[in-house]
């Protein structure tokens, strides 16, 4: 016998709608509002089943995951009564669907369930695109079919779940869109730093591990884990100068560095936002210590924040054991040790025992997220020579020549101070090509900067020509002190001494190296030179003309392998570089021409940055034959 339905009062409608809204409301979870949405539109319409169907991102499908009694479903955009409903914007209401050719009877088939009539409304987004329709079958009343009540009842309905659809997912999306530019923005301040690629996400899988193990919520447990890879963003407003410098800080540097605490807690403190309130808090305390000899408040215990003090941790074990420009990795056992030995002091001495019971967990989440590197083929690292300064003049961003040999030994001093900074002190030896500014112009600088920390003299070494001028037009009392009258403070040695320079003489400037000069063609006397070390040799001209000094080298010298020419101007400025006696690149491949052998790398620098495209590209029009290189702030030269 069938049940017979009384039909809701417009008051015990709007209650209903009410009652489920309020519901809603409270969830997060698009699936969950989805089955609040759909049990009110069973009860509005006195129907035995409603399902809510969504339109696919790419628009081809129809899925649901709330149809009563029944799986998840995909179908075809266009495909039964549904897909007719969404691709035509019509509300329909059928009394027999199986007398409707747009029926999908497959579902009927699948589940075994029968249908018999139903209504179809559609529901739109903000911009009045169809994002899904409602849709409620079989109803419960006498006559087994819907009515206009019911359609209407169910068009408020879908009114009311459109509005809160469109909510949540914008929720959401603004939800993943924080999580992407958190874990964005973190991958920046580490890629900045040149740090390993995954250190932000093994971070984030540490912290919710340990986080879970203290006794936090799976919601905050969650929460911190996408708020972690903000713990360094303060870095971006650090300088690169510092931020990769390869040696140790001095003070300055470390206090600058520091800084990126605060700085990263500033950026982004305002926000309202519970995903970017942790990451401030994570950002700011992530450096506090246990015992409160961290920074930058100098925090101590549990006034530390749970974030904080779980950050640490996590950010300590990976950074011990990733690679940076400052360290190799550590391996296990010194991590560990350095961790058993700073609990309680540095670390949570709780999180600490909790990190060695989860450590099985904490290494399978290292391996499933471990760095992959591309190998370089590189047969020779241990022969190579370091570009500080790769350009022919000075720019924000550009270096003039410098070329570092060894810890003690650079030739030129175009651009040491920005690259070296305080390991400028251990430079003992600057060998001149020519006496021209762009090539001594640090020679200042790393005296003026680090004069009360050198123990050495800096030994400026070239032809007589270019001691001559340097003495008398740059360090003369005038221009720049005379720091050949001025002692150093840690020492009883002057702060400069002057060597002057013999052609062809070989000079030992290390174990199993060697340098050589030899007559270059410039506007001023100028020499190049001949670097060897363990049996190889890169033979470097710094501004000149004529090649056929440096050619005759390179045919008769087989250990040479790599050759460093400048090119300063394009070719159509052809006569000024013959008038300043500099290259072009139809000009140097011009002369290279004379070189007999064909198994030399070219690495081309003194390039000027505001002709650097219009060079590049004539570089690899001229080039011909040769493999070659154009160098940067930065790069090595192997041989």
């Amino acid at each position: 016998m069938q049940k017979k339905v009384k039909s809701l009062s417009a008051q015990r409608i709007l209650e209903l709608v009410f009652i489920y809204l309020a519901e809603v409301s409270s969830l997060k979870n698009y699936d969950e509002i989805l089955e609040v949405l759909a049990r009110m539109g069973k009860v509005l319409t006195n129907a035995d089943r409603c399902t809510i169907w969504v339109v696919s991102d790419d628009d081809t499908e129809i899925w649901t995951k709330v149809a009563h009694g029944i799986g998840t479903l995909r179908i075809p955009k266009k495909s039964g009564i549904v897909g007719a409903c969404i691709s035509s914007g019509e509300r329909l209401i059928v009394d027999d669907v199986y007398q409707d050719d747009r029926f999908y009877k497959e579902i009927d088939i699948e589940s075994g369930y029968k249908t018999k009539s139903m209504i179809v409304i559609p529901m739109y987004d903000y911009d009045d695109n169809i994002i899904g329709a409602f849709q409620v079958i079989n109803h419960q009343g006498e006559k087994s079919v819907f009515d206009t009540r019911d359609i209407n009842n169910l068009t408020l309905a879908s009114s009311y779940a459109a509005e809160t659809l469109n909510s949540a997912k914008l929720s959401t999306e603004i939800q993943e869109t924080q999580r992407e530019i958190v874990l964005t923005m973190g991958s920046i301040s580490e890629s900045r730093s040149q740090e390993t690629g995954n250190h932000v996400k093994r971070v984030a899988e540490y912290s919710k591990l340990l986080a879970l193990a203290y006794g936090l919520s799976q919601e905050d447990a969650e929460l911190l884990k996408q708020a972690s890879p903000m713990h360094d963003i303060g870095k971006v407003a650090i300088p690169d100068s510092i931020l990769n410098k390869p040696g140790r800080f001095d003070e300055n540097e470390r206090f600058i560095m520091d800084t990126h605490a605060e700085l990263g807690y500033q950026m982004i403190k305002n926000s309202k936002r519970p995903l970017l309130k942790a990451a401030a808090i994570v950002a700011r305390e992530h450096h506090e210590k246990w015992d409160g000899t961290g920074y930058p408040r100098k925090l101590a215990g549990e006034d530390i924040h749970i974030f904080g003090r779980i950050t640490a941790i996590a950010d300590v074990f990976d950074a011990l054991g990733s690679d940076r420009v400052y360290k190799k990795a550590w391996n296990d056992e010194k991590i560990f040790e350095l961790l058993h030995e700073q609990r309680a002091t540095h670390f949570d001495p709780k999180l600490i025992d909790l990190f060695f019971e989860n450590l099985d967990a904490i290494k399978e989440v290292r391996e499933t997220f471990k760095d992959i590197y591309l190998k370089k083929v590189d047969l020779k690292r241990d022969k190579q020579i370091t570009i500080l300064g790769a350009y022919g003049t000075k720019s924000k961003g550009y270096g003039t020549t410098a070329f570092y040999l060894n810890k003690k030994n650079v030739i030129d001093a175009g651009n040491l101070l920005e690259p070296l900074n305080i390991e400028s002190i251990d430079i003992e030896n600057i060998w001149m090509t020519h006496s021209h500014l762009d090539h001594i112009i640090d020679i200042a600088y790393i005296l003026d900067n680090y004069f009360n920390l050198r123990k050495k003299s800096l030994n400026i070494i070239g032809l007589p020509e270019t001691i001559k001028a340097i003495k008398e037009n740059f360090l003369n009392d005038t221009i720049w002190p005379d720091f050949s009258k001025i002692q150093l403070t840690l020492s009883r040695e002057m702060a400069v001494t002057y060597t002057e320079l013999e052609l062809e003489e070989e000079y030992v400037i290390g174990e199993n190296e060697s340098l050589r000069a030899f007559k270059t063609d410039h506007t001023v006397e100028s020499c190049g030179y001949i670097y060897t070390k363990k049996g190889a040799s890169v033979l470097i001209t710094a501004d000149t003309h004529s090649l056929d000094n440096a050619i005759e080298e390179i045919n008769e010298n087989t250990n040479i392998s790599s050759i460093v020419m400048e090119c300063s101007f394009p070719s159509e400025m052809r006569e000024l570089a013959i008038n300043s006696k500099h290259l072009t690149p139809e000009l140097l491949f011009e002369k290279l021409e004379a070189i007999k052998r064909e198994d030399i790398v070219i690495y081309i620098h003194h390039i000027k940055p505001a002709f650097f495209k219009r060079i590049s590209d004539e570089i690899a029009i001229y080039k011909g034959k040769w493999e070659t290189k154009i160098l940067e702030d930065g790069f090595f030269v192997n041989f």
